[in-house]
């Protein structure tokens, strides 16, 4: 966009197996030689020893939004209620995750509940497993694990007079606790220190031992002719129309509408408005965010018609309170809407950028066209990186990677030496990284489709890993192997049809006070 002012609106542990339900994307990691650190070393050696921290805290408040109820169901797990009440788990878990967690959002409110909620799941799941086995704590094991704890300590030794000074229910509470967590912590310890096979080491071994290293170029929407984007342009105004606007940002409708009557009422100006409310980054500077094209406003309105309304506000005026992906807006109109100037070289680059990511079936054959084209050329056969000079394309050079297209932890990846992220796109591709990983040294691949661009590749060599990288990932896999075990346990237990997640309509009803029609 021709401004460069601105900027997209944005607004202890029982356990200690850390679990997240649902795999989230990883953003790009910066190169490096191997993924395997010293720093992860050290990761996978205190997951494999599982401690139990015991925390004694207060009720949690629930304020007056709430339930006042000592007793909320979240779910069930294998017919077991995942239910918070007093002294339980649940309710352990949850004073924990509140001390950690200290701010007083809503978002803030849904992670300390949600985390108690999910360390209560798996813990259930472990407590089932060690029932399934027969696993009983005897007295004698529950009184060492008490004094190897140092509950009843003083100046770091058992201290009689302490102990005696305790209340019965204190005594009962700890013991019941012990007597909860030390068949989990048996069965989570025996399960991260399984030993691995010599011959499961020698093969994971093997598989990273070929790799390739690449030269790539992409061809995408920025190599589209000027003339065809400005007449793409010219055929879409209104996409392409800019606005310069001040904002902000706030949790719900109710704040909106009360900063917007003291704003119209002139009793606080827009900027003051900003600088106490508003939750986007713009907040500090008054609210000002500066000129945006109609296409990029469209994304922070739920219900993108809207954007339409912000566009015919007069120049001055506070807009509507408008429902966004986050909340709710405000916007004030610092000057009217105008037209882009489709010969300025800037905006042509954000009328590709657009097309490429949003309407990429306009580019699609002229970007296959071209690319086929480098691709048979002589030149390009000569010379790969003269070539693409020539054609006004970047060289992507990536050292040698081992074929990983199942995105495992014991092999280097794209994810770790493409720079580009062209590979890195293409790595779960099984089509494309057979042709990759199967073409004589030197080749060059026909277009490779990846997100509405195509890219050429040139094998520049193969090579083995050295001895001393497989020999370091002989000495990790052990930890390695230990943090897979676990991870592959805590997604079974998130994905079993034993689960029954009522989380969020509780936490909704119970906790926020939301009810249903």
């Amino acid at each position: 966009m021709p401004s460069k002012e601105s900027n997209t609106p944005e607004t202890n542990n029982e356990n200690v197996v850390k679990f997240k339900p649902s795999k989230e994307k990883v953003e790009k990691s910066p190169k490096k030689n191997n993924p395997i650190t010293l720093t992860k070393v050290v990761t996978y050696v205190i997951l494999g020893l599982l401690a139990l921290v015991l925390i004694v805290g207060v009720f949690p408040s629930f304020g007056n939004r709430g339930s006042s109820a000592t007793s909320i169901v979240f779910g069930t797990y294998d017919k077991d209620p995942i239910e918070f009440s007093y002294g339980n788990y649940f309710y352990r878990q949850y004073q924990i995750q509140a001390q950690q967690n200290k701010e007083s959002s809503d978002s803030a409110a849904y992670q300390v509940w949600r985390s108690a909620f999910e360390n209560t799941v798996f813990f259930t799941a472990v407590s089932q497993m060690a029932d399934k086995l027969g696993f009983r704590v005897v007295e004698e094991t529950l009184n060492q694990a008490i004094l190897k704890a140092g509950v009843y300590n003083k100046d770091g030794k058992f201290d009689a007079e302490t102990y005696k000074k305790a209340s019965v229910e204190y005594k009962n509470q700890i013991n019941q606790q012990y007597k909860e967590n030390i068949p989990v912590q048996t069965v989570m310890t025996d399960m991260s220190t399984i030993l691995s096979a010599t011959g499961e080491i020698d093969y994971i071994v093997s598989m990273g031992d070929s790799s390739r290293s690449f030269d790539y170029v992409v061809f995408d929407a920025r190599l589209y002719p000027d003339d065809l984007t400005a007449a793409y342009a010219q055929a879409n105004p209104s996409l392409f129309t800019q606005i310069d606007i001040s904002l902000i940002s706030v949790a719900d409708e109710a704040a909106a509408n009360a900063i917007r009557e003291k704003i119209v009422a002139g009793t606080l100006s827009f900027a003051e408005a900003a600088r106490q409310n508003s939750l986007d980054t713009f907040a500090t500077d008054g609210g000002r965010a500066g000129v945006f094209y109609l296409f990029e406003l469209q994304t922070n309105f739920t219900d993108a018609e809207q954007v339409n309304l912000l566009f015919s506000t007069a120049v001055g005026q506070v807009s509507q309170a408008f429902a966004t992906p986050a909340g709710y807006a405000l916007y004030q109109v610092e000057s009217a809407p105008t037209l882009a100037d489709f010969t300025d070289k800037a905006v042509l680059a954000d009328v590709k950028s657009y097309i490429g990511t949003s309407d990429q079936g306009v580019v699609t054959a002229y970007l296959q066209e071209q690319a086929a084209a480098f691709a048979a050329s002589d030149a390009a056969v000569r010379d790969f990186s003269s070539a693409a000079e020539a054609a006004g394309l970047s060289v992507v050079s990536v050292e040698a990677t081992p074929a990983n297209i199942g995105g495992s932890n014991y092999l280097s990846s794209f994810s770790y030496t493409d720079m580009g992220g062209g590979l890195t796109a293409l790595a779960s591709d099984t089509a494309a990284m057979k042709t990759l990983y199967t073409l004589p040294v030197g080749s060059i691949t026909e277009p490779l489709a990846v997100e509405g661009a195509f890219l050429i590749a040139k094998v520049t060599g193969e090579s083995s890993q050295s001895e001393e990288n497989n020999e370091y990932l002989r000495m990790i896999y052990p930890y390695l192997s230990q943090d897979q075990n676990q991870q592959d346990f805590i997604q079974t237990v998130f994905s079993s049809s034993k689960l029954k997640d009522n989380f969020l309509t509780v936490f909704l009803s119970e906790i926020m006070g939301v009810k249903s029609n």
